[in-house]
């Protein structure tokens, strides 16, 4: 089991949850008037909620944070499971696949509760230890990563660190 301290210290080496959040603060900025669906917000520490990128987006129409516990007091929602249809601009999953067992159901449904021209905002893990077992399931690559979202119009891929050397991947695929 990994300690909180031992967490903070992986995310300050691998530096992935810095270089995630600088890019979602530029999806941010064209959010106005937009449909924010969060997957995986995370429980509350110190009084706020420490994954979630809500406070990001203060010009969207409605910001909706889920995750599968339903203890951290957001909308539950297994993406394996969901069925809306065109219904948000923006969906933003970080740090959430590498632990949903069937991703290609998953990211299906996504595809379909984008709006025309929306996007999914994906970021994994790639060199990382295992974490919150045993639902850690999967490291996908890029090559993985453009399989996956093969259905989206356009999608762009960015490592962490080095592409031969990547700590993740942060993905942007539009609709």
């Amino acid at each position: 089991m990994i300690t909180n301290i031992a967490k903070s210290a992986l995310h300050t080496l691998s530096g992935n949850r810095k270089m995630y959040y600088k890019k979602v603060q530029e999806l941010a900025n064209d959010a106005n008037g937009k449909v924010v669906l969060e997957i995986g917000s995370g429980k509350q520490v110190k009084g706020n909620y420490s994954y979630s990128t809500h406070h990001l987006f203060a010009d969207a129409k409605k910001f909706i944070k889920t995750d599968v516990n339903p203890e951290f007091g957001h909308r539950v929602l297994d993406i394996t499971q969901m069925n809306d249809k065109s219904k948000y601009d923006i969906i933003l999953c970080l740090n959430v696949l590498e632990h949903v067992y069937d991703f290609q159901l998953a990211v299906d449904n996504l595809h379909k509760a984008l709006k025309h021209d929306g996007k999914l905002v994906v970021a994994v893990p790639f060199t990382f230890p295992l974490h919150d077992e045993p639902g850690d399931y999967w490291r996908f690559t890029e090559h993985s990563l453009r399989k996956m979202l093969g259905n989206f119009s356009s999608t762009d891929i960015t490592p962490q660190r080095s592409r031969r050397w990547p700590t993740g991947y942060f993905a942007v695929a539009t609709k």
